[in-house]
């Protein structure tokens, strides 16, 4: 993914390790039991439209059909959800992650032939972590995939790899989704099975959604605030010249950067302000240290003193 999360994404990991337990317990169960918990668990925590209680749309997002439909999940997860979680925060994240699934479940009801009368159980993170995708693609639109391959072939072998721009990544795999959806609305199957599609593109399109509202309601919280002194980016580089401290071994480097799409770091205080005393880097850059709850412009940083 070309990115280096700042802070351990503990929400992520904590999903995957939920998505991954109940897995095992369920496993767990079907063997104890030979097999006679399976109709439990496909009654109590799947969520099946015309019979659930409301709490299956909560829990049908953490149950899995097999080992690969969750290997196959979990990765996805952790590759769009570690991002995604650092840019936003871990409380927002989890807010969208939840809500994002809860959409998609109700999309695919919504393109299934008998809607909530549906008596075919639904199950699975994909929803929510098409969320996540979603999101990602309005945060990270103008960065680089980086893909690998390798191949072993009689007795001779190579690996190498190949970037491609997010947007492009990410668009094809939801046109794809969004055609096998409208297919499955033209050709209904009855009775069910395979890919929820529909869940996919619902839950896509309820990240960008989310991710839209979230930064209305920063432009309105913004436009709330009382006017500040607003200076020029040549009085802020100014400001950064002339109050930047000289060196110092005792300098840690704590500060984050995310500059067009692409994070780096960690840098010193002192190197931020260098760079934006000589015009190295943009006032619409982002930064993050430990202890902030989101990316902040780094305009702030011109004329704050050192440690």
């Amino acid at each position: 993914m070309n990115y280096r999360t700042a802070r351990l994404p503990v929400v992520t990991f904590s999903l995957i390790g939920l998505n991954t337990l109940v897995y095992l317990v369920s496993w767990f169960c079907y063997f104890q039991s030979d097999g006679e918990s399976q109709p439990w668990i496909y009654h109590h925590l799947w969520l099946t439209p015309d019979s659930s209680a409301w709490y299956a749309y909560l829990t049908s997002m953490f149950v899995h059909a097999g080992f690969f439909h969750l290997l196959g999940n979990m990765i996805y997860l952790f590759l769009f959800g570690c991002c995604v979680e650092d840019l936003l925060g871990r409380d927002r994240f989890l807010i969208f992650y939840l809500v994002g699934g809860f959409v998609a479940e109700l999309v695919f009801i919504a393109s299934t032939p008998l809607h909530f009368a549906s008596h075919i159980p639904m199950g699975g993170a994909s929803g929510a972590i098409s969320a996540c995708m979603g999101m990602y693609l309005c945060l990270r639109a103008n960065t680089d995939i980086t893909f690998k391959y390798f191949y072993f072939l009689f007795s001779r072998g190579d690996y190498g790899e190949w970037e491609i721009p997010a947007w492009m990544v990410v668009s094809f795999w939801f046109l794809k989704d969004l055609f096998w959806m409208a297919m499955g609305i033209i050709y209904p199957q009855p009775h069910g099975g395979g890919t929820a599609f529909g869940a996919h593109v619902g839950g896509f399109l309820a990240g960008m959604g989310l991710m839209a509202l979230f930064r209305l309601g920063e432009r309105q919280r913004a436009a709330a605030e009382p006017p500040a002194e607003i200076l020029s980016p040549e009085e802020i580089r100014a400001a950064a010249a002339l109050n930047r401290p000289a060196p110092t071994e005792l300098e840690i480097p704590t500060i984050y950067l995310h500059v067009d799409g692409v994070q780096s770091g960690p840098f010193t205080l002192t190197q931020i302000q260098s760079r934006l005393a000589q015009n190295e880097l943009s006032l619409e850059s982002l930064y993050w240290s430990e202890g902030m709850s989101r990316w902040e412009s780094v305009a702030d940083l011109a004329d704050r003193p050192a440690p």
